[in-house]
């Protein structure tokens, strides 16, 4: 009786692993702007396309995106987040989003290009799911060059109002070096969104201005992320917790796992795109 138990646990086991494997690295967003769900646009509504890596997703993260369509009843609202995306890997599905022709765009990328330069386990997850080559090894040179890239063809290819955000925060210590490179990669992308006449969007700012006005002691650091990241899946769906628990109980105000968000973080995301809509459309 004992050995068939063990057998039965350890299949449910396995069957759970994959499924949560294929969620995190393969699933995208019911309302990715694949084929089908191109061919159901309305031609007669605008259409925003909300671009970006794991904190567009939201399957793993709080679902700001999901709070823009409910906010904004008028627009068609496809997401074009994926999880562990870099601006490499942005580029290279960045005709789904040409494709549909929106009158909006707003991108966050850049938190996997930042992390792939402090932890090479990172940096070797993002290439054993196939974001970026083997033999390719992110840094601020192609994260500028791709960044570049991606504002360039969807300023040539779509007539888009675009909107860029700055990173957010990679652990809740300011003085992480993870974080001193992000605030350098958010310094060029406000650049850019000057230069280019794009609306920027402060997310760092904002998160920063949060944290300072709310100071508390950290018990993880940015080493532990993937740790914590595994942590925060099982939590939510084996154990049906939301995002906001797994950050109390990590002792976090914004993140549950150093590089997500949760609903304070990913609702500032949400005012901020909120007013970027009401503005420009």
């Amino acid at each position: 009786m004992f050995w068939p138990l063990v057998t039965g646990f350890l299949i449910i086991l396995v069957i759970l692993y994959i499924w949560l494997w294929q969620k995190i690295t393969r699933d995208k967003p019911r309302n990715y702007p694949t084929l089908q769900n191109r061919q159901k646009l309305n031609s007669s509504k605008k259409i925003l396309v909300c671009f970006g890596d794991s904190n567009t997703h939201g399957n793993v993260s709080y679902n700001w995106v999901s709070d823009i369509e409910t906010a904004f009843q008028n627009l068609q609202v496809l997401n074009a987040g994926v999880n562990s995306d870099l601006t490499y890997s942005l580029l290279q599905r960045i005709d789904d989003v040409i494709a549909c022709q929106p009158d909006f765009i707003t991108i966050l990328v850049g938190t996997n290009d930042v992390s792939a330069t402090i932890s090479q386990e990172l940096a070797n997850s993002f290439k054993q799911i196939n974001r970026i080559p083997q033999e390719m090894m992110p840094d601020y040179g192609s994260f500028k060059s791709n960044y570049q890239e991606i504002i360039d063809r969807l300023k040539k290819e779509t007539h888009a109002k675009i909107a860029v955000m700055s990173l957010p925060l990679i652990s809740e210590d300011l003085t992480h070096e993870a974080n001193i490179k992000a605030d350098i990669y958010s310094e060029y992308i406000k650049a850019m969104a000057q230069t280019q006449h794009l609306s920027y969007l402060p997310l760092r700012e904002k998160l920063k201005d949060y944290l300072q006005a709310n100071p508390q002691p950290l018990k993880h650091t940015f080493d532990e992320t993937l740790k914590l990241l595994i942590f925060s899946i099982i939590n939510h769906y084996i154990l049906g917790k939301d995002w906001d628990y797994t950050s109390r109980k990590h002792g976090y105000q914004l993140t549950p796992d150093n590089i997500h968000l949760n609903s304070v973080s990913g609702g500032i995301i949400r005012d901020l795109v909120k007013e970027f809509i009401s503005v420009t459309q």
